[in-house]
């Protein structure tokens, strides 16, 4: 679609911290996320610091929101971004149903514009965490203690895991940050069920939101980082260069990615024991890490977006976690 107008962008990232707090439910934790989040892009082209206090203070009605958007492309953006939003977590509450509903009315969109966006969303949320994931690298010949072969096996996987995401940031479709979720859940599911247990999509949330990791703050902040930094539109055609040139976006997700899985990785091997302040005391070294490792596997990270390129969203992940 063409390039989003500053009021456009404003009323699209509008829609999506509406959809943020749709249900009214939302933990103090990933209020805090997103206010931190919003916090950061205050004096950008869009303040979204300000568009926080306004959804929280003022409440806008959705309709006087959507009348901002004049063109079908920016309409329909507004509308797949409040759906990515609303899903992130978990199934939509009753509340989160009311407010898509009033707001693919107020939007004046038909079935025919929408369904395509709604089956994909469906198809990346929906994937059961205990999806099949990509199976490690082959182990070494010489044979080693099984606990030191495991621990090397999930060292590979998470560093696929985390390319992964950070190429997916590289894509042109603003969407496509929508599959950054579901590939962090399915690589803490795996690596949990090597471990003995069967985490559920509900506790691979609820650990994640513990590490300071809120799903749906973390998609309104990839959302938030491609319509006003325009990172969708410059990183077309530019994969040849450093992450660092490419997109901040792809750097970010690979690390977090590799912080979150290494984070399970200790989880687990613990039984489960980590309470909260411990796991949040260890994620941010790991990210900080992650950062670091982020330019050396640039070139991977670059390949995998070009390997990604010109699938639809609901088959991105298939044959790749």
């Amino acid at each position: 679609m063409n390039d989003l107008t500053p009021d456009e962008t404003e009323a699209i990232l509008t829609l999506c911290l509406m959809a943020a707090f749709a249900d009214g439910e939302k933990h103090e934790r990933e209020r805090e996320q997103i206010r931190k989040i919003a916090e950061s892009f205050r004096g950008s082209e869009v303040d979204l610091s300000a568009l926080y206090h306004e959804v929280l203070l003022r409440k806008p009605e959705p309709a006087a929101v959507a009348a901002r958007l004049t063109t079908s492309g920016a309409r329909q953006l507004a509308y797949e971004l409040a759906l990515a939003v609303c899903d992130a977590a978990d199934d939509r509450s009753t509340a989160e149903k009311q407010f898509l509903t009033g707001l693919h009315s107020a939007l004046a969109l038909s079935p025919a514009e929408t369904d395509t966006a709604v089956e994909e969303v469906r198809a990346l949320t929906a994937v059961p965490a205990a999806a099949a994931a990509a199976a490690p690298p082959p182990l070494p010949s010489q044979p080693q203690p099984a606990s030191t072969a495991q621990a090397e096996a999930t060292d590979a996987m998470i560093l696929r895991y985390a390319t992964i995401a950070g190429a997916l940031e590289l894509l042109p479709q603003t969407m496509a940050t929508l599959a950054i979720v579901p590939t962090q859940m399915k690589l803490v599911y795996q690596i949990g069920k090597e471990r003995g247990f069967e985490p559920d999509r509900k506790s691979i949330g609820e650990f994640m939101a513990a590490a300071g990791i809120g799903l749906a703050s973390q998609m309104v902040e990839g959302f938030a980082r491609r319509l006003i930094k325009g990172v969708a539109r410059k990183a077309v055609g530019r994969l040849g260069g450093s992450i660092g040139e490419a997109a901040t976006g792809a750097a970010m997700s690979f690390a977090s990615t590799y912080a979150l899985g290494n984070l399970a990785q200790a989880y687990y091997d613990a039984g489960r024991t980590l309470d909260m302040p411990t796991l949040q005391a260890k994620f941010q070294p790991l990210l900080e890490q992650g950062k670091t490792l982020a330019e050396q596997y640039g070139p991977q990270i670059m390949q995998q977006s070009r390997q990604l390129q010109g699938g639809g969203l609901g088959g991105l992940m298939k044959g790749v976690v």
